[in-house]
């Protein structure tokens, strides 16, 4: 009889938390902590149109896209050893800026992601696979919804641009902003939200 309780028991347990994960995976875009990263190319897709900006080839030509890269460099290999590191590309110290994910669990990155590509769009705008479809960008509400942060702020930055740096030169976030600055033409923005009102 107490054997029987137990293993019930143990049943039950082991259904409510499958049940959770269901519930959990169904509700994914309440939580942003929830969202998986899916890498640059899913952005690439529309983020390279002439028509939307060109945004992919403004990230593409940044230090940010080079960031992993960098880590291979004399000056990277000379700055790691001060530091007491072998190999920049392999350290969690060095990869927490210089990538996009750093020491997420896999669960949380999908296959499409390549930490090669550096500082990735989603670094600034957060995990994309709920908001990277077209059907949801163009809709301002629910891309925020799904874990789009589209104007990153100040403190998004400045975990990486700050003093703890070993490179670091200073930072400016209206100065720097502008150099990376990466807008949506207002032509296209019309046209969205033309799209909208046809609905």
């Amino acid at each position: 009889m107490k054997i029987s309780r137990i293993l019930y028991a143990s049943s039950l347990t082991v259904l409510v938390f499958f049940a959770c994960l269901g519930i959990i995976h169904a509700h994914a875009n309440d939580s942003v902590f929830l969202h998986r990263y899916v890498g640059d190319e899913s952005c690439e897709v529309c983020h390279s149109s002439l028509r939307i900006g060109q945004q992919f080839q403004v990230w593409g030509g940044s230090p940010h896209a080079r960031a992993y890269q960098d880590l291979k460099s004399p000056q990277a290999l000379e700055v790691a050893r001060k530091f007491g590191i072998a190999d920049p590309t392999q350290d969690q110290r060095c990869l927490s800026c210089h990538t996009t994910a750093a020491g997420a669990p896999l669960p949380e990155i999908l296959s499409t992601f390549r930490k090669k590509d550096g500082v990735q769009c989603e670094s600034c705008h957060g995990p994309g696979e709920d908001y990277s479809h077209f059907s949801v960008m163009i809709d301002p509400v629910k891309s925020r919804a799904s874990g789009l942060v589209s104007k990153p702020s100040e403190n998004t930055c400045k975990t990486c641009h700050n003093p703890s740096s070993p490179t670091y030169k200073g930072f400016d976030f209206k100065r720097d902003m502008a150099r990376i600055a990466h807008p949506i033409p207002e032509a296209f923005k019309k046209e969205v939200k033309e799209l909208g009102k046809g609905e």
